[in-house]
């Protein structure tokens, strides 16, 4: 479900009055204040601190998550997120809370537990939509929000998932912000439900970490969904290195081993190749003088044991399924990368043909006549045109980071 097709299905003029003490986010929405649990460490036993595994690829929660001999740390407390206008407390699309995450300690690992629940009225929004969890740390007066976990949210039912965020451990300490966003464009009153209610724990096991498998520092390369920017694919006037600009990266001179860590999905559909939802395309980062190319594709969504929801959640997509975490692609670079030098990083994403992704059909593409070539349903004039339904246009929600191990 595109951004552009779900702003039209809008109903204009709703209004919903939010109570409690709420603060103002940055972007207009409003932020919980309910209080989050302080962390304790005295008591734990590292000795019995036996790790819950999520079973992937679907991560589904169970009843030993929050195990007595973790320490839990709630960020987000059953927050309702929806979008019912631009105006005071309409839009809780993004909603930040301060999260108290333990000061000292050693942490063998961090688990992320996320629950996605339908509102109080039990109307979940109908669509399947974007949605991450992000710290949002400060760079001089600038955010810099650094996505964590990503998911698609299933079509009308709630979500439960469980993720591995101990490469993040070095920066979860102290007081955080945490960021929930879902792609919603419901709220109150809507005729397509209401939108979500979300809740965000974070579990800390006591012990040592495997430094061999867990990073010591994470580096923000590119943060587009986090900063909820799209990646509009396929239209020359709008070149990828624009959005994805060329980032330069020290390497620290004590690295072991270095990873890029990728969270890539496409969206839109009726394109050439009927991009960008339902096509492989190539990404491709250039790290100094060599390459590393992945084509984020999910093959398995007709199996997702999450089959009570409705839509088209069988249908394989572009890095995701609907109802799911996206998984992250983990690539490790440490032959291709010298410690102690400076790398330029640069992104390209291409068509089979290893060129950039140009889509024939797409407005004024098609001359005088309004007629494009490649279009996946519609070969009559005007089909140019995006209809914001099986015509609408192709996008990547992205996100990277450079996973340091020392």
């Amino acid at each position: 479900m595109n951004i552009r097709m779900a702003s039209l299905l809008i109903a204009c003029g709703m209004s919903f009055a939010c109570t409690g003490s709420d603060r103002s986010n940055v972007d207009g929405s409003v932020a919980d204040a309910r209080p989050t649990s302080t962390p304790d460490a005295g008591g734990i036993d590292a000795a019995e601190a036996k790790v819950t595994e999520p079973v992937a690829p679907w991560n589904r929660c169970s009843d030993e998550d929050t195990p007595p001999h973790a320490m839990t740390v709630v960020a987000h407390d059953r927050v309702d997120q929806y979008w019912s206008g631009w105006e005071a407390g309409q839009n809780r699309r993004s909603v930040d809370t301060q999260a108290q995450f333990p000061s000292t300690g050693s942490w063998q690992r961090v688990l992320m537990r996320v629950d996605l629940e339908c509102p109080a009225d039990g109307k979940c929004d109908f669509w399947d939509r974007g949605a991450s969890v992000s710290l949002v740390e400060k760079v001089g007066d600038k955010e810099q929000p650094i996505e964590l976990a990503r998911y698609m949210t299933p079509y009308r039912v709630g979500l439960c998932f469980a993720f591995d965020v101990t490469d993040f451990s070095s920066r979860l300490v102290g007081t955080k912000t945490v960021r929930s966003f879902i792609d919603t464009w419901v709220g109150p009153t809507h005729s397509q439900g209401h939108g979500w209610r979300v809740t965000t724990k974070f579990v800390f096991y006591p012990g040592t970490k495997d430094r061999a498998a867990f990073a010591d520092e994470v580096i923000p390369l590119w943060n587009n969904q986090a900063e909820d920017r799209l990646i509009d694919l396929g239209d020359p006037s709008k070149p990828i290195d624009k959005e994805l600009p060329e980032r330069q990266v020290s390497i620290p001179s004590d690295a072991k081993a270095v990873k890029l860590r990728f969270l890539v999905t496409g969206h839109g559909q009726g394109n050439l190749a009927n991009c960008a939802e339902f096509c492989r395309l190539t990404h491709k980062t250039t790290l100094g003088e060599s390459d590393v190319a992945l084509a984020p594709w999910r093959n398995d969504c007709a199996t997702n044991p999450l089959t009570n929801q409705s839509g088209t959640w069988q249908h394989d997509r572009a890095g995701w399924c609907p109802g799911a975490l996206v998984a992250p692609e983990v690539v490790d670079v440490s032959a291709q990368v010298k410690t102690g030098s400076t790398v330029a990083f640069r992104h390209q994403i291409l068509d089979d043909k290893g060129s950039d992704y140009v889509n024939s059909c797409r407005p004024g593409a098609g001359g005088t006549e309004n007629l494009c070539q490649g279009c996946a349903f519609n070969s009559n004039k005007g089909n140019c045109d995006y209809d914001w339904s099986l015509h609408s246009a192709p996008y990547a929600r992205f996100s990277a980071q450079l996973l340091v191990y020392r």
